[in-house]
């Protein structure tokens, strides 16, 4: 059986120092590691909330000036073609008015050979049928 004697007084009292010691060596400390350790993990998610909200700005920033830089680049291309198609009608333009003029100048050319021809044509026709008129009175 159990005997209540002075024994288990000692010994509740060697178990209470022995659990203030404990307390007072190892738990004290151990709380104050991880109360240190919860702010520095704190800190450090504080920090890389920051952190990623810097990226997600800064990610949007380059959408946005991605966007625009396309904008800008679809606008200048569109106005290069406008530009390349009429310095393209300007070119036909002019090439056609020069097939046309050299064309014109051909057909005068050879309207003014046709004439001058012609009236070489007249000239002879007219001494042929004088030496042909000739020849047939003779024969």
């Amino acid at each position: 059986m159990l005997e209540l004697n002075i024994t288990l007084l000692f010994q509740l009292a060697n178990f209470f120092i022995a659990v203030i010691g404990l307390n007072y060596l190892l738990v004290r400390p151990i709380r104050d590691v991880i109360k240190r350790r919860k702010g520095i993990v704190s800190d450090l998610t504080a920090e890389i909330d920051g952190f990623t909200g810097q990226a997600s700005k800064r990610l949007d920033d380059y959408e946005a000036s991605l966007s625009s830089a396309r904008h800008e680049a679809g606008v200048a291309r569109a106005a290069a073609r406008a530009q390349g198609a009429e310095e393209q009608r300007a070119m036909v333009g002019a090439a056609q008015q020069e097939a046309r003029d050299m064309l014109e100048k051909a057909r005068t050319g050879v309207q003014a050979e046709a004439e001058a021809t012609l009236a070489a044509l007249r000239k002879q026709v007219g001494g042929l049928a004088g030496s042909l008129t000739e020849r047939l009175l003779k024969a």
